[in-house]
């Protein structure tokens, strides 16, 4: 059957409440950000200011896909929100204000069905899990300490480090990020904002120090597994390990380890066993992906209880884990 023009769609009765019902979340937290933003963009580059952080977020223009979601949405939309920004805006909402590293923090009380737009670990944060104990020891272990040692690995354009590490007063962090255009704008977010306490590495994380390709789409569409998903463009990256980065910069303290690697969790699991044996730190990872008819989340919970840990596994397989 062939696809109906978005013109078209826009015309059919309720085809916009609808939208506007799925991404009500959104709305509202847009409604609430859009107040402190300004906008404008260096050498082709957009960036959103946020006035109060005085943070300045440089990203990517808004794709035809998002370009699409903005026709669907304009009128719901805060109007001061110009559409080549829109897909910067939502990755400050997705990366920024709700951090992939702080599982603690969700959107506003929105069932599922009206949460488009946000990645799956917001649909799945420690609040969705149904133990009540486990909610409250989660709930504590991943709140930012000032002394925290962070290891990132997929921080895409860097917005959660810029949420988390002026928190790190004593701490520091890790940002490990393979693609070359992200890595650009990540070492861009860090260097005009002054993040001295993050430490950024151009590598992909694996369960080996080799040259692998990197299947690649627009911005974070990208991984290591073709399983998982064949890009339209190819890209050389070299590898590194958990164990390595470890031990290449002396770290003798580590008290997160964060992955959001497209399918790669599990070689990366492989490549830090050394690490999590020795230094036991708190780990959250995206489970929701399938290897092999698998999903990633569960064997990483096998990988990880034969390391001594904990794990919890949300409803749509966001993958958190404390040392037992």
């Amino acid at each position: 059957m062939i696809p109906l023009p978005l013109d078209i769609k826009l015309l059919l009765p309720g085809y916009r409440a609808r939208w506007r019902a799925r991404y009500a979340c959104m709305l509202a937290e847009l409604e609430a950000l859009a107040p402190s933003l300004t906008y404008g963009e260096d050498d082709g580059t957009p960036w959103i200011e946020l006035a109060q952080e005085n943070l300045r977020l440089f990203g990517f223009r808004t794709e035809l896909k998002n370009a699409e979601v903005y026709r669907i949405l304009r009128g719901a939309l805060p109007p001061s929100i110009p559409l080549s920004h829109f897909r910067l805006v939502k990755d400050c909402l997705n990366r920024y204000v709700y951090p992939h590293m702080r599982p603690d923090l969700k959107p506003a009380e929105f069932a599922t069905e009206a949460m488009f737009g946000f990645h799956g670990q917001h649909k799945d944060a420690i609040a969705d899990l149904a133990d009540a104990d486990a909610r409250e020891k989660l709930s504590q272990a991943f709140v930012p300490r000032p002394d925290d040692v962070v290891i990132d690995c997929g921080p895409f354009l860097g917005f959660g480090e810029l949420r988390i590490a002026p928190a790190l007063v004593d701490g520091h962090m890790f940002a490990v990020e393979a693609d070359r255009a992200c890595h650009a704008l990540l070492s861009r977010n860090m260097s005009h904002n002054g993040i001295e306490n993050v430490t950024v590495l151009h590598r992909a994380v694996w369960d080996s120090e080799t040259e692998l390709d990197l299947q690649s789409d627009f911005a974070q569409a990208n991984s290591l597994v073709s399983e998982v998903h064949i890009g339209a463009e190819v890209e050389r990256v070299r590898t590194i390990t958990i164990d390595a980065i470890v031990e290449a910069h002396s770290i003798q303290k580590l008290d997160m380890l964060s992955l959001t690697l497209n399918g790669a969790e599990v070689e990366a699991i492989k490549g830090a066993e050394r690490t999590l044996t020795n230094l036991r730190p708190r780990i959250r990872l995206a489970g929701w992906y399938a290897r092999g008819g698998r999903k990633i989340s569960a064997i990483t919970k096998d990988q990880l209880e034969a390391l001594g840990y904990q794990v919890f596994i949300g409803p749509r397989n966001n993958t958190m884990a404390l040392p037992v």
